[in-house]
């Protein structure tokens, strides 16, 4: 009963903390450009709740942002690319054979940057921004740089906070 009560609240934890993300982007580099720090409360859930966990916390953190500060219409790709942030790394730190965070992390991180931001949200913001605008691919083009920095700054504090020995106790939940 005790490890359900500790997984609920850290669930509720994380999920509040990427609604907060979601509130609170950095508009970066002009146009659809932001950076974000949903990466870490989501990668954390993930790695620590499970790929379930991590899911549920990028998909309501995802929503209650859309919901109490929007920054445009609610776009389901984006919803479910931040679900995936979540789900991804825990996927990654659970099936990986290696004893080495950081490979798990620049793998997940990798797949998170080509499969969640620069794939489906580039295309969720495409087609509410830019369609007949310009290409995909050129849009992608611009955003890539900055998607890029992004990925790597929310790399460097999850491999920072993953190697917080009085946090990585805390959250540990005995499965």
């Amino acid at each position: 009963m005790e490890k359900n009560a500790k997984y609920i609240t850290y669930l509720a934890t994380f999920t509040a903390l990427a609604t907060l993300a979601n509130c609170f982007t950095i508009p970066f580099g002009g146009g659809s450009n932001f950076i974000s720090l949903v990466y870490i409360p989501c990668f954390l859930a993930g790695i620590f709740l499970g790929p379930v966990g991590g899911f549920a916390v990028g998909a309501i953190g995802d929503i209650l942002g859309i919901i109490i500060m929007p920054f445009g219409p609610w776009m389901p790709l984006i919803t479910l690319a931040s679900g995936l942030l979540g789900l991804i790394p825990g996927i990654i730190f659970k099936v990986m054979k290696t004893k080495i965070t950081e490979v798990k992390l620049v793998v997940s991180i990798l797949l998170c940057l080509v499969i969640c931001t620069a794939g489906l949200n580039t295309l969720g913001t495409f087609l509410l921004y830019a369609v007949g605008k310009k290409t995909f691919f050129v849009y992608l083009g611009a955003r890539l740089p900055v998607q890029c920095l992004m990925a790597a700054i929310n790399f460097v504090i999850i491999g920072a906070l993953l190697h917080v020995k009085p946090l990585v106790k805390v959250l540990s939940i005995k499965k």
